[in-house]
């Protein structure tokens, strides 16, 4: 009977702390991190460890994921150091549909919502992330569902902003901003990578720690050999780009310069 009563006991103590332990992570996600500038006009938070990217585009913002607050403090930052409010933005290219990637775009309004189109279900709360420590998190976490009506299939080039981008073109007209989607499926099946101004966003496909790149946290990672395969083919379908800078859903951003030097050095380690 004691006995009984110690593991009842036990369970109680693990149930509040674990209850504790959700709503410090809930307050957490509110207070984001400092600004910090990757490159000139893009710049990036974080809060309980999930990165927001904004750049501005003229007198427009885009980002480039939409963090862990429902609330969007951290997407509010950004908008602060870029001079600009929630009605600049245009368009929220998200690597992929979980969550800590999504949440942040539920107060947003008349924006194009870019999702890769195997995972809207995931983004919209229809079927849970598949990895345990994945699930576990998104049900501490109560994240709410997204809705993305511009769905991604295969590789796309987005034209973004209202700013041109010079005199690019062979007529000497003014070319647009662009955004370049690849599908990178292996993290989740609507995984994507986003490349704008020499600067490529993997969301969760790579992690950036220690001074290097690795592939996806194991933990959080249903595919893990999916996504080393999906890594390989974005060496492949960015050979031809200019990559200076590789920004992560978790752990930041390659220092300037070293963004493809990284990337090789990940491939060869896979």
């Amino acid at each position: 009977m004691r006995a009984i009563k110690n593991l009842f006991v036990l369970v109680i103590i693990v149930a509040m702390l674990v209850g504790v332990g959700a709503v410090a992570l809930r307050v957490m996600r509110g207070k984001p991190s400092g600004v910090e500038e990757i490159k000139q006009g893009i710049v990036m938070a974080s809060s309980v460890s999930s990165y927001v990217y904004a750049a501005k585009v003229g007198n427009k913002v885009i980002l480039f994921d939409a963090g862990a607050d429902p609330d969007g403090k951290p997407i509010d930052a950004l908008l602060g150091w870029l001079h600009a409010g929630r009605g600049d933005i245009t368009d929220v290219f998200f690597s992929h549909g979980h969550g800590d990637h999504t949440a942040g775009a539920a107060g947003l309004r008349n924006v194009h919502m870019r999702l890769g189109a195997g995972d809207i279900a995931l983004a919209e709360k229809k079927v849970p992330p598949e990895a345990f420590a994945g699930k576990a998190f998104t049900t501490v976490m109560s994240f709410p569902a997204v809705t993305a009506g511009d769905p991604l299939t295969g590789a796309a080039t987005i034209e973004v902003g209202d700013a041109p981008a010079g005199k690019d073109g062979k007529d000497g007209k003014d070319a647009k901003k662009v955004v370049k989607a690849f599908p990178i499926p292996g993290h989740t099946a609507g995984s994507y990578a986003f490349l704008y101004d020499g600067v490529l966003f993997v969301g969760d496909a790579m992690i950036f720690k220690q001074g290097r790149l690795d592939p996806a946290i194991k933990l959080f990672d249903a595919h893990p050999d999916e996504n080393k395969a999906a890594i390989r083919q974005l060496q492949k379908q960015i050979e031809n780009e200019e990559i200076d800078i590789i920004c992560t859903g978790h752990g930041g951003c390659t220092p300037k310069g070293l963004g493809r030097n990284q990337l090789i050095d990940l491939v060869a380690r896979l």
